[in-house]
């Protein structure tokens, strides 16, 4: 007695366009990646004899939520952050060249400044930035930003 294979027409269709929706994925993720909007940057660039520079900037909803300051200096050096700001959903990161993890969380922090001594040479990135929340919700905050790096 013979046996007989069954394929079943809708099993395979299902295969088929489920197979279809993974390559659809896979190709659109370059995609996505290439859609997220970068962050702004600001060089920092001290005056000739200064060790520090003041900014005064906004921040606007999720779109204009996060600045970037970078400021270029050597490992050993001692870099000093202070916000201010009135916006208690305003915060800022200290990220070391090369990483996102950061030397200093600003979230976690009851004090809008940070000081320490820098563990690598490159450029650092000050991240000024609305908690997710506010950015969601559309709020704005003005704040100012001090960065000294002394030796």
């Amino acid at each position: 007695m013979r046996q007989a294979t069954i394929h079943s027409e809708p099993t395979m269709h299902l295969r088929t366009l489920t197979l279809r929706a993974a390559l659809r994925a896979c190709c659109a993720l370059p995609l996505l990646a290439a859609a997220q909007p970068s962050i702004p940057s600001t060089t920092v660039a001290f005056k000739k004899g200064s060790t520090s520079a003041a900014f005064n900037g906004k921040l606007q909803g999720s779109a204009a939520g996060t600045r970037d300051y970078v400021v270029r200096a050597s490992a050993g050096q001692k870099m000093t952050v202070e916000l201010q700001t009135t916006s208690t959903s305003t915060h800022f990161n200290v990220l070391p060249p090369g990483s996102e993890e950061a030397l200093y969380r600003g979230e976690m922090e009851i004090e809008p400044q940070w000081s320490g001594v820098l563990p690598a040479s490159g450029d650092y990135r000050i991240r000024v930035f609305l908690n997710r929340a506010a950015a969601r919700q559309g709020k704005s905050a003005t704040y100012g930003l001090k960065i000294a790096v002394v030796n």
